[in-house]
């Protein structure tokens, strides 16, 4: 699945200057909105950081920079727009040097290694998780197996592998409610991520945007057969070994591995929402009143407003996904959408592994 991705290249994300025809994000259905929201939602990050100067903003796997983009153009007018020092990680060449083109003002580089440690950081992801590479765990009984990439009939092919030990530790923390044959996905990377996000500030605060749900919904019957799929021109295909590369592979995301890892990082899980709710609290609503004040405004521009706000809100497209927002030594109280009462989601949703 690494190679897949990401081949330098004949990865699905270096192959072609944009795969802006196999799929849309949050990001890409209105050139400003999504951006603009963000930007507001920094505004609390940035009080409840205690106003730091720099304010770093790194986003993990910026893409092209496009929200970069949105997000630095709303900067414009903000308190912290002078102190804002905006950082992208992504791991493709090509897209690195798009965003560049596109955000001069930012630094673009690949690695999260490559940032330096500091005070405070707010961290933005908006769908990176779901395309870590994932192995694939089958309970067989009492036990699992892994199945891994390998030849049958000179065609490529899964086949069961005894699964080690920290398959098997994910397993039973996670999969307790998966029935006989079922499959789960295992994410590499997510330890990684958090252990990074902690050695590069004291006081951070990380927003994750993604789809997917806790562990209970995500590893149970509901999706016995797993999530991971592969995506081409919109459309989804349940066989994701057919021609490596040109398809993008992904998987629901299991949240509560990420409240996990936040949790051994330090991080308290203020908030475990809609994407819908959470733009909501941000103003969204505050949108299309405002485009119908335009003197110019055409029904044919209205419609297209409309739909934009639609998809970023409505619970049967983008609206479902779910924002994730973690916090390390900072004043979360105030940040909108994060419930006046605080309610945390629960770190462990599986059976502990010992």
């Amino acid at each position: 699945m690494t190679s897949a991705l990401y081949d330098e290249r004949h990865g699905f994300y270096s192959r072609a200057p944009s795969r802006a025809g196999d799929y849309f994000t949050s990001v890409t259905v209105h050139p400003t909105l999504f951006g603009t929201l963000l930007a507001r939602h920094l505004d609390d990050v940035w009080t409840a950081l205690g106003e730091p100067r720099p304010f770093r903003v790194v986003e993990l796997g910026c893409g092209d920079g496009t929200l970069a983009g949105q997000i630095v153009s709303a900067a414009r007018g903000r308190p912290w727009r002078e102190h804002l020092a905006y950082v992208g990680v992504e791991r493709s060449a090509q897209a690195r040097a798009r965003a560049r083109t596109q955000v001069p003002t930012a630094t673009f580089t690949a690695s999260l290694d490559a940032i330096d440690a500091g005070p405070t950081a707010a961290f933005l992801s908006n769908e990176l998780f779901d395309a870590l590479p994932v192995r694939l765990l089958q309970r067989d009984g009492g036990d699992w197996v892994e199945l891994r990439v390998g030849m049958s009939d000179d065609s490529l092919a899964l086949e069961p592998f005894r699964a080690d030990v920290e398959a098997m530790a994910y397993a039973r923390r996670y999969g307790s409610d998966v029935p006989d044959g079922g499959i789960i996905e295992m994410r590499e990377g997510v330890a990684g991520v958090y252990a990074d996000v902690r050695r590069i500030a004291r006081r951070w605060v990380m927003t994750s945007i993604d789809y997917g749900g806790l562990a209970t919904e995500m590893h149970g019957p509901r999706f016995n057969q797993g999530t991971l799929l592969a995506y081409r021109q919109h459309r989804a295909s349940e066989d994701v070994l057919a021609d490596p590369g040109s398809s993008d592979l992904t998987a629901h995301v299991n949240f509560s591995e990420l409240i996990d890892a936040g949790a051994r990082a330090g991080a308290t899980a203020a908030l475990l929402g809609t994407q819908g709710d959470f733009l909501t609290a941000l103003g969204i609503g505050e949108h299309l009143p405002a485009v119908q004040r335009r003197p110019d405004l055409s029904v044919a521009d209205y419609t297209r407003e409309r739909e934009a706000v639609f998809q970023l809100v409505s619970p049967t497209d983008l609206g479902r996904f779910r924002v994730l927002v973690q916090a390390r030594d900072a004043v979360i109280d105030r940040l909108r959408g994060v419930p006046a009462a605080a309610a945390t989601p629960q770190p462990a949703t599986g059976k502990d592994d010992g």
